[in-house]
């Protein structure tokens, strides 16, 4: 009997920068089993939004195609840059939405070759203006639609897509299912109906974790010579990209209050982004400048979170994200702002939340954990088990396998690779 074809899922996503969508993107594709779905990827423009950190190693699995390039590519890349920018007024907005909306006409072309070339099964859009290319993919092949939705809604009005939510509230009906995490109850609040929801969004590579945790000593050792650090240096960490939502000005700023009772501590921020500058400045201003380390972007950042002491989850408008997800895995005591959603630091109590933005009561709570005999290693450890028992990347993937299947099925289309007239 000849064994089933494997599901063909085309991608679409804006860039290939280091951001959360991008990294679950590049965790689906490697950690899916080939033999049962088999991927293809459509980047509207690969370095927008910084370096296209993930676009190397998704052209080696040999799931994405070459980049555009010419006179048509810079345009539409203006104007995706253009709908990227942070808009106030309705005026704005709207011509934020218009802009997305050329950008992904301009696209179609393009995205229309590789998607005939493909003949997938389903259709998986990865960020804001995916979705338009997404809808316009499954009207045109009538192909199953998964959404990921990029963040919280609050996030989007920061990241000029306020447009979006309207745009769910109204189109809906033409998305087949809606993968999140913290925005489910945002997304029923605008009459997307709960069985659309697929509430799983990523997660830790457990496998790695335990690797790593296994040679914390030598984790520790590793960085500390990289950073040319004494052995009793104290290392706070953040992570997240280069930009104001992440907070990272927050973290520095706890760090110069904390240097004269704590002259040994260090800030360690990985990520990048356009904010480094500003972030140096105000490092330098501080007088802390060699106490902060700005790392950049590292593909695999473990070995930086078991080296660390402590985790500052600085972020103003999400509770949660992958970031925090690995400083769980590693153990890591946090001190994170209460953001006004329903937090792990309460439910797990790996701990402190303080009142968003007070700095101050941030930087107390980092001083009372560092005072602990274990400097909050217990606290962390039930971080540590609540990641293990909940928060496998791999469980992620399994369970949207699952979604693409129970959707393929449903379309009739399961490892038929009709043909894309």
């Amino acid at each position: 009997m000849t064994a089933p074809k494997p599901l063909r899922v085309f991608h679409t996503i804006s860039g290939l920068s280091g951001g959360g969508l991008e990294r679950w993107l590049s965790d689906i594709i490697r950690l899916s089993d080939p033999s049962e779905v088999e991927h293809r990827v459509f980047v509207f423009y690969p370095d927008l939004g910084g370096s296209p950190v993930y676009y190397d190693e998704l052209v080696s699995r040999g799931v994405v195609q070459a980049r555009g390039s010419g006179l048509w590519f810079r345009l539409q890349t203006g104007f995706a840059a253009l709908g990227r920018t942070r808009k106030s007024t309705a005026l704005q907005r709207r011509l934020s939405f218009v802009s997305r909306g050329a950008a992904c006409l301009l696209a179609l072309p393009r995205a229309l070759r590789d998607f005939k070339d493909f003949r997938p099964d389903l259709i998986h859009a990865h960020s804001g203006p995916d979705i338009l290319l997404g809808i316009l993919l499954k009207a045109r092949f009538r192909r199953p639609l998964v959404h990921t939705v990029p963040c919280l809604f609050s996030q989007m009005q920061a990241e000029g897509l306020a447009w979006l939510p309207d745009f769910y509230r109204r189109s809906h009906h033409k998305i087949d299912v809606f993968s999140t995490g913290e925005a489910k109850t945002e997304l029923m609040g605008i009459g997307v109906p709960a069985e659309k929801i697929l509430y799983d969004l990523g997660g830790v590579d457990l496998d790695e974790s335990r690797r790593t945790g296994a040679a914390r000593d030598e984790a520790r050792e590793m960085i500390l010579g990289r950073l040319n650090l004494p052995a009793d240096a104290l290392l706070a960490l953040s992570a997240g990209r280069l930009h104001s939502s992440k907070g990272h000005a927050h973290a520095i700023d706890v760090l110069a209050r904390l240097v004269d009772e704590l002259p040994q501590l260090h800030l360690l921020i990985l990520g990048e982004g356009a904010e480094r500058g500003a972030l140096e400045r105000q490092a330098r201003q501080l007088g802390v400048e060699d106490r902060v380390h700005l790392l950049g972007f590292i593909r695999d950042p473990q070995a930086i979170f078991e080296a660390a002491d402590v985790f500052l989850r600085t972020t103003i408008l999400e509770p949660e994200n992958l970031t925090f997800y690995e400083a769980m895995a590693a153990g890591l005591p946090v001190v994170g702002f209460d953001t006004g959603w329903p937090d792990l630091i309460d439910k797990v109590g790996h701990g402190k939340l303080v009142a968003i933005q007070d700095v101050a009561s941030f930087a107390r709570a980092v001083r009372e954990i560092m005072a602990l005999p274990d400097r909050g290693r217990a606290l962390g450890q039930a971080g540590r088990a609540y990641a293990v028992d909940r928060l496998s990347v791999r469980s992620s993937v399994d369970l949207l396998t699952d979604t693409y299947k129970r959707l393929a099925t449903m379309n009739g289309s399961s490892g038929d690779h009709a043909a894309c007239g």
